[in-house]
């Protein structure tokens, strides 16, 4: 089976990716906001003053005319040149300040066109103070009604166009804004379907790639558990029968040799009588190893007489070989199981005590055994296992054997290590 890593790899590229550039676009589409409302909006707006502006020096224009034209006290009509210099110095400034904001959005010809207009405006108005310097009143008086005050109202007129114009610039800007934001929204919804969308599917592969993972590792746990089963049972008919052919072919042929030597000593000369009864102690001390080494590999008091008993005879066996004291406390009544299931109780005791014996550095351990449910328990006081260390074959074995019978096995390292088998049957 391939690992899945490099394909939920690249969909969390792809993600990012997809991320990296929503965010890109909605940055673009900000900025963009941004240069419509301070290009277009704005600068309409401030445009649009000014034409309010030119508007009202207009109208400030054509009202100083009006007076120019109704007066009646005889008062000159050059006296009005200054207030028509300020008129025109306003105007002049809104204009320019017009025209600098209006640059680049405005039709040229437009822009020329008003440039013109006003140029001409100023021209006529120049004619009027020559004329009124040096003509009649009447001819000043039928001058501006018949050349001044139309122009005058042109000129109103094309600026009112040009606020209306303004104010459609500012109404499209303010739609296409909205028309911004409107798609800003759209894109997040559709970027939000599309990564949830691509959150389900990559979690989907994520998880059928767990299921598969984890059936292939209940499959393999199984295979192991087998053959584990199948080792620890092969093992088993090993030592059963390497026990027998200990007990029954060595055990025979020693107990053969001490017989032969017996009858050897009773016809050999007395020079030969205290060797030949050396060497039979040595053959019956032999024999003995061999005995007490078959019922180590394959107990017969456990299938004889149970797994009580087998502990009992085992434990002193154990403090003879190494010396550990072993402080047992044994069960109220006999645990009832069967020698094929017993077994693995006992292997579990001898290699926990083996453990003790290899690693403690004890002079005693305490050992319990407890039955419905059946419960042992193997403490020593020793320094426990390193949390670094690596278990051991040994270890995997107990457990494994643990799992043969249903149970469970706890390993403690607070204070000493205490190995604990629990089987809730027996």
């Amino acid at each position: 089976m391939r690992s899945p890593t490099t394909r939920l790899a690249a969909g969390v590229v792809v993600t990012l990716v997809i991320i990296l550039a929503y965010a890109g676009y909605t940055l673009n589409s900000v900025r963009r906001m941004r240069e419509v409302q301070t290009e277009i909006v704005d600068q309409n707006r401030k445009a649009a003053l000014q034409l309010i502006r030119i508007q009202s020096d207009l109208n400030s224009l054509a009202l100083a005319l009006r007076d120019m034209l109704d007066q009646t006290d005889g008062y000159p009509l050059t006296a009005w040149a200054p207030q028509l210099g300020r008129i025109r110095e306003n105007l002049d400034d809104a204009i320019r300040v017009e025209a600098g904001l209006a640059a680049g959005r405005r039709d040229p010809q437009q822009a020329a066109y008003l440039a013109a207009a006003f140029a001409q405006l100023w021209t006529t108005i120049d004619k009027m103070k020559a004329l009124a310097e040096t003509g009649p009143p009447a001819g000043v008086t039928a001058f501006i009604r018949g050349t001044l005050e139309p122009q005058l109202q042109a000129l109103t007129s094309l600026t009112a166009r040009l606020l209306v114009q303004n104010n459609a610039e500012e109404q499209r800007a303010a739609e296409q804004i909205a028309g911004i934001y409107g798609e800003i929204e759209r894109n997040a919804y559709v970027f939000l379907a599309f990564s949830l969308v691509l959150v389900l599917v990559v979690s989907l592969a994520l998880i059928r790639s767990n299921r598969i993972l984890f059936e292939r590792l209940a499959s393999l746990s199984n295979q192991r558990r087998e053959l584990a089963q199948q080792l620890i049972a092969t093992q088993e008919s090993t030592l059963r029968t390497v026990s027998r052919d200990l007990h029954d072919e060595f055990g025979q042929i020693l107990t053969a040799v001490g017989a032969m030597l017996s009858r050897a000593g009773r016809s050999a000369p007395e020079a030969f009588t205290e060797e030949l009864q050396e060497t039979k102690v040595v053959v019956q001390e032999t024999l003995e190893k061999v005995r007490a080494l078959s019922q180590a590999l394959q107990p017969v008091i456990l299938e004889e007489q149970g797994l009580g008993p087998a502990v009992e005879w085992y434990l002193p066996v154990f403090e003879r070989q190494t010396g550990i004291a072993v402080r047992y406390t044994k069960p109220a009544t006999a645990p009832a199981m069967e020698a094929g299931r017993a077994i693995h109780v006992f292997r579990i005791l001898q290699e926990a005590l083996n453990n003790v014996a290899r690693h403690a550095g004890v002079k005693e351990v305490a050992v319990e055994l407890n039955s419905a449910p059946l419960r042992l328990r193997v403490a020593d006081a020793g320094p426990g296992i390193a949390a670094d260390a690596t278990p051991g074959v040994g270890l995997a074995g107990m457990r494994e054997r643990a799992e043969i019978l249903g149970g469970t096995l706890r390993v403690e390292t607070s204070g000493g290590t205490t190995i604990t088998l629990e089987v809730p049957h027996g």
